[in-house]
């Protein structure tokens, strides 16, 4: 299977695990594929848990297949020795490439920044980083070509109703160079971001704190490119700009000298680049994290009963948490209480993405087998169930109870509860095939979507 086929595969998957049992060799074979596919986009760290995981099924059966076995063992220790040898000097960054947005909460009480409220859609949680990775679970590569055709349509249409020169399109621009971003096509995204740096500089000015924004990205992507003169240069005309609207010592003038002391490294202007790095870390230091205070206003803001103010913190946090590494418990405490809110106001949609990035991490830092692992996968099919997902809730209330009955006693309420739900979810998937097999005998046809004609005009 190739890299573009993990889509495919999980669905592959659930049919197998519904045909043959979720541990059965079927589809064992299946999650080792799915660890391949993960290696070709070298996401070792997905690949390498699958490949655990699919040893594990493989290992309870009475006859297991060895020669599957071998295979799978001799891909995790490839696996392994990639993993020790030395990356070159700035692939092992590359996650970091990643297009920022700085946006500003919705609701921010008491705003020191002198920047314009952005567009409304803001106020739902971006999946851009600002510069800094995001978690292993979401491999640079992950990015479908549907998404990037997707985003390209999102773009074109934006041109046709609004015009070319407006800041939705420049949000477009960014967001479809974000993807580009995870899938390392630099080339692609260079003329991304420089359309959107002369769309800002056109509708807001060349001082304005967006086009900041703006330049700090094109900055960083000439610095992956190496083409450091650039990089040196647009990142100065982003820190004198921030500096003047914000002050020197703000943390986002912080997080471009960052970028400016990298750059100094490679042009070997090594004491430039102790004294910028020394600011940094005073910059820090002093203004602390911005996460702090949004976290402490969410807290008292959903203590008080106010749930969409305490959102628009969470999200801001949010932001914030592009900076921390995945395995940052910050990270996770934010992406809990921006869910929690969610499953209150029942956007149960809204918090599914979350729980999944939450399932994902814990089952990376803590194993498969963890009982929060379990906790978190019971959290997602309660979500999925809500939504009428009932296959997917049934096989993630099966992982659920695989791990909590290893933890509690059988016959505890914890216990039971997850059997009755696995129990009703699996019957409800079981009754939604049986209507679709219905349907289709009743004169259903199978149709083509028109997207392809819209992407198309």
């Amino acid at each position: 299977m190739n890299s573009d086929s993990i889509e495919s595969l999980e669905q592959f998957l659930k049919l197998q695990k519904s045909l043959h049992g979720p541990r059965s060799t079927e589809a064992a074979r299946v999650v080792g594929r799915m660890a391949q596919a993960y290696c070709t986009r070298k996401d070792y760290r997905t690949a390498e848990r699958l490949f655990n995981q699919a040893l594990q099924i493989l290992r309870e059966h009475a006859k297991p297949s060895q020669t599957i076995i071998r295979e799978f063992m001799s891909q995790l220790a490839e696996i392994e020795r990639l993993q020790n040898s030395p990356p070159d000097d700035l692939q092992d960054d590359m996650q970091w490439l990643r297009v920022s947005t700085d946006r500003l909460p919705a609701f921010t009480p008491e705003s020191h920044l002198h920047l314009p409220p952005e567009p409304a859609e803001h106020t739902e949680p971006r999946e851009a980083g600002a510069n800094t990775p995001s978690p292993k679970a979401r491999p640079a590569g992950g990015v479908s070509d549907r998404a990037i055709a997707d985003a390209k349509l999102h773009v074109h249409k934006l041109q046709q109703a609004t015009g070319h020169d407006t800041k939705e399109v420049a949000d477009a621009l960014r967001k479809l160079a974000d993807l580009y971003a995870r899938r390392e096509q630099l080339d692609e995204m260079e003329p991304l971001l420089i359309e959107a740096l002369r769309i800002r500089e056109t509708v807001c000015g060349e001082q304005h704190l967006n086009v900041s924004t703006d330049l700090k990205n094109l900055g960083r992507l000439y610095y992956f490119k190496r083409d450091y003169a650039k990089a040196d240069a647009l990142l100065a005309r982003a820190r004198a700009i921030r500096e003047k609207a914000l002050g020197r010592d703000h943390s986002l003038v912080a997080d471009v000298v960052e970028w400016q002391a990298r750059v100094m490294r490679k042009t070997f202007r090594l004491s430039e680049a102790e004294q910028a790095e020394a600011f940094v870390a005073i910059s820090r230091e002093r203004n602390k994290s911005d996460w702090d205070k949004f976290k402490d206003l969410g807290e008292k803001l959903y203590d008080e009963g106010m749930l969409l103010e305490s959102q628009a913190m969470w999200m801001a946090a949010l932001e914030e948490c592009a900076d921390f590494r995945f395995d940052d418990p910050r990270l996770s405490l934010t992406l809990e209480n921006l869910a929690e809110i969610y499953w209150r106001r029942r956007k149960f949609d809204k918090a599914e993405p979350l729980c999944k990035q939450i399932l994902q991490i814990v089952e990376t830092l803590l194993g498969p087998d963890h009982p929060d692992v379990g906790m978190a996968a019971n959290n997602l099919a309660i979500l999925c169930e809500k939504q009428g997902k009932h296959a997917e809730a049934a096989i993630l209330y099966q992982q659920a109870l695989a791990i909590t009955q290893n933890w509690m006693p059988a016959d505890s309420d914890e216990i039971k509860t997850m059997r009755e739900s696995h129990a009703r979810a699996r019957n409800a998937a079981q009754r939604q095939v049986e209507q679709k097999l219905e349907d289709s005998r009743n004169g259903g046809r199978w149709t083509k979507s028109g997207w392809w004609k819209a992407y198309a005009e």
